[in-house]
């Protein structure tokens, strides 16, 4: 027995497989799709994710977090996880893979932090010298965790210090000044708290009044296009201190980097403002006797 189809029966048979083809890659599709990531919740320093099984092979999370791609690896019957230490009102991207599949990418920003922390307590003195003064404080409390301390020293002549230390040594003070300090504590959503006790010393008397020789050839150079500068000059010397002992202040528009204690002819800092930034440097030894400054450096810059 013989049977033909007619070419309108062929075509349709045809047509037929072809759907059915197209049906079993939309199931295979739909079954290898990662179904639903999602946030389900977020507080200022987390994120809690879940989704629907997919894949075969055990699940990776990654996340975006300060210029990287951080991973984590779960098992198969995991189908939820949450990230800590976050930081608070933070955007953050993350995506679920397993095997070759990948889910969609989901975008969750953290809560804000509004809340600052306690201020630093106990600041006190450890030493004085002519020309040096080291003091330290007990550190603050905060919900997400304190990112640096602002210190401020009066007199002074420019920037604040930030250090994530808990005690500071300043060096090339002048002798027989009284400096006083007082600390604020920043956590990680930008909140400063109320300043701590003040404490005051003054620096002791000094045989050494001779200052270091000038600074020459400070030459200033733009390193990144986004404001980071590359400072190169001939060193000092002093009538006692090694030049290793030797210090340089850098004067940017006229504003003193005063916590820049370069002991070498070189280093990298900032410009301060876009257009025109000048650069000077002045020699400190270690008696705290400051040289006159060196020559003049202006450079366009561009503050990103």
């Amino acid at each position: 027995m013989s049977v033909r189809l007619s070419r309108r029966v062929t075509t349709s048979l045809l047509v037929l497989a072809a759907f059915a083809v197209i049906a079993v890659s939309a199931a295979t599709a739909a079954r290898d799709k990662p179904a639903n990531l999602r946030v389900t919740a977020k507080t200022q320093t987390t994120v809690s994710l879940a989704w629907n099984a997919f894949g075969t092979s055990d699940y990776v999370v990654d996340f975006w977090k300060d210029g990287n791609w951080v991973r984590v690896t779960l098992p198969r019957t995991q189908t939820s996880y949450t990230w800590t230490g976050l930081r608070p009102n933070v955007e953050y991207s993350f995506w679920v893979k397993s095997g070759n599949s990948a889910s969609n990418l989901v975008f969750v920003k953290t809560e804000p932090d509004l809340a600052p922390p306690s201020a630093p307590g106990n600041l006190r003195i450890d030493s004085v010298t002519a020309s040096e003064i080291s003091f330290a404080w007990d550190a603050s409390t905060d919900d997400t965790g304190i990112a640096e301390y602002q210190v401020s020293v009066s007199p002074h002549e420019g920037n604040l210090l930030w250090t994530g230390e808990t005690s500071v040594k300043l060096v090339g003070l002048a002798p027989l000044t009284e400096y006083t300090f007082t600390v604020k504590a920043r956590d990680f959503g930008y909140n400063l708290s109320p300043a701590s006790n003040a404490v005051s010393a003054t620096t002791e008397a000094s045989t050494d009044t001779t200052p270091p020789s000038v600074p020459t050839n400070l030459h200033v150079s733009d390193n990144d296009g986004c404001g980071e500068v590359d400072l190169t000059w001939t060193q000092s010397t002093d009538d006692q201190d090694p030049q290793s002992a030797i210090r340089y202040r850098i004067f940017i528009n006229g504003v003193l980097d005063f916590f820049t204690p370069i002991g070498t002819g070189r280093t990298i800092t900032y410009g301060i403002v876009d257009g025109t930034n000048t650069f000077v440097l002045r020699a400190v030894d270690s008696a705290g006797n400051v040289s006159a400054p060196s020559n003049s450096y202006p450079i366009v810059l561009n503050i990103c």
